[in-house]
């Protein structure tokens, strides 16, 4: 589609890839496996991130409409599944806004030079509270992409990563190998006997989890045949080495047992420590913050924005198509902060802070992978439904190609399914199972029930629904 917008360079491509999975607060996951997090994130990569990429890119070029993969499952599986599709990524991002205010919380117990706080339930939820509502209701009243956009990223994302890898490789190059170990077979491949430690697999894939929006990138990309694939291949391998070095350098400062799942200020308090200059922890950890919140404002208006097209579609009731004169949609953005403020009750019932953030992190993978199984499903039968539709990327191969990228994609997919009902060690497996599979099933019975109560009254018409 030619309309006058200047095409992105590989190297662009490449940068915005890396900006969009760039992320700190990965790192402990990836930490509390040692070497096995190369084995982890490898077999992320190959069984679920290049695959789901390939398959996103040539939907997104045949499909490019607004939506994204609610748009190739509506036209792949039907008007139902696209809103299930639409209606879990909206819901996911309860839980992994949760997770994310939840480092706030472990933020500001640094910043004020009270890290215990980090590990009090109380405090964590009230900062879930207070610090999504304040996102939300600035959202409502101003433009905040504007205000906090590439500050926040630049701030809060890019120079925290670089420092804590550059630090990383300081405190071992200057101590050697303190806790990660010798690497041999038995360190860096995990052992089946011990099935409980596989579930931080799924941790690990979530590092992953939103790459689909990356491929709406693909149809303004200068030869996406050929540079679409590049970029992908080389923004992983770049994300991988970056993430392992962060991940194997806090393993060997940390000893395992002692690393904080939510607590990505941990590393740089050794670090800053051993330079004698505690300060700097204070200062990172206002800065990440600032990066989470301006992560979580993005995320206040994504998901809602998508929701109210579906609701506009005669999916859901007026009542959610309203929309205030700026055009944000009011009533699915307050029932956002209303349910991200009941999910953060987990974190007072459920003593151990890291069980509540893993708990939290693995259901929202878990519904992900649901959306992913959909995408993967659109992308074989489009191919056959739908061949006359040009794309302007095509996995290479034809039809054979894409049944190899959606056997491995499909794999990975179900394999994190699997071990996301492994409960991990140190965590009550009864309470682990109730959160996954209740939480799982009140997630996608529920859209099934609302399309099918559905009524032809709820379209919306031409008349205005602004608040």
């Amino acid at each position: 589609m030619e309309n006058g917008k200047k095409k992105l360079t590989l190297f662009q491509l490449i940068g915005i890839s890396i900006a969009f999975y760039g992320s700190v607060r990965s790192v402990p996951t990836l930490a509390v496996v040692g070497w096995q997090q190369i084995f982890f994130m490898v077999g992320a990569a190959v069984l679920f991130a290049i695959p789901i990429s390939l398959i996103s890119a040539e939907l997104a070029t045949g499909w490019p409409e607004e939506g994204g993969s609610q748009v190739w499952v509506k036209e792949a599986l039907g008007e139902k599944f696209g809103f299930v599709t639409s209606w879990l990524l909206w819901v996911q991002m309860f839980f992994g806004m949760v997770m994310v205010s939840s480092t706030v919380g472990v933020l500001l117990g640094y910043v004020i030079g009270r890290p215990d706080l980090s590990q009090n339930n109380i405090f964590v939820f009230a900062i879930i509270i207070i610090s999504y509502w304040t996102v939300t209701l600035l959202n409502l009243k101003y433009d905040m992409d504007k205000v906090v956009g590439s500050i926040g990223s630049v701030v809060g994302i890019y120079i925290p990563f670089v420092a804590l890898v550059a630090l990383g490789l300081w405190w071992s190059f200057k101590h050697g190998i303190v806790n990660l170990g010798t690497l041999n077979w038995g360190t860096a491949i995990p052992s089946l006997s011990s099935v409980n430690k596989l579930s931080i697999f799924s941790g690990i894939i979530f590092i992953f989890a939103g790459l689909e929006i990356a491929s709406v990138h693909a149809n303004n990309i200068e030869n996406p045949k050929k540079n679409y694939p590049i970029s992908v291949f080389l923004s992983m391998g770049l994300l991988i080495i970056f993430n392992l070095i962060a991940g194997l350098t806090e393993a060997n400062a940390i000893p395992a047992d002692k690393i904080q799942l939510s607590n990505i200020t941990q590393p740089f308090e050794v670090y800053f420590n051993e330079l004698g200059l505690p300060w700097l922890t204070n200062v990172i950890s206002a800065m990440i913050a600032i990066g989470v919140l301006a992560q979580l404002s993005a995320w206040v208006l994504g998901p809602s924005k998508a929701m109210i097209k579906v609701a506009e579609d005669g999916n859901l009731p007026p009542v959610f198509q309203k929309r205030t004169k700026r055009g944000v949609p009011i009533t699915f953005v307050l029932i956002q902060a209303t349910v991200v403020s009941l999910v953060g009750v987990l974190y007072v019932i459920i003593p151990d802070v890291n069980s509540s953030f893993f708990m939290i992190l693995i259901l929202t993978t878990i519904l992900y992978c649901i959306v992913y199984l959909m995408i993967i499903l659109s992308g074989i039968i489009l191919k056959y439904k739908r061949p006359e539709v040009e794309r302007a990327f095509t996995i290479p191969g034809g039809n054979f190609g894409m049944w190899i990228t959606a056997i491995l994609a499909l794999s990975g997919t179900v394999i994190t399914l699997i071990v996301s009902l492994i409960p991990p060690e140190n965590t009550n497996p009864t309470m682990y199972l109730a959160v996954q599979i209740v939480g799982t099933i009140i997630c996608v019975v529920s859209p099934l029930i609302i399309f099918k109560l559905r009524k032809p009254s709820w379209k919306k018409n031409s008349e205005d629904n602004a608040a």
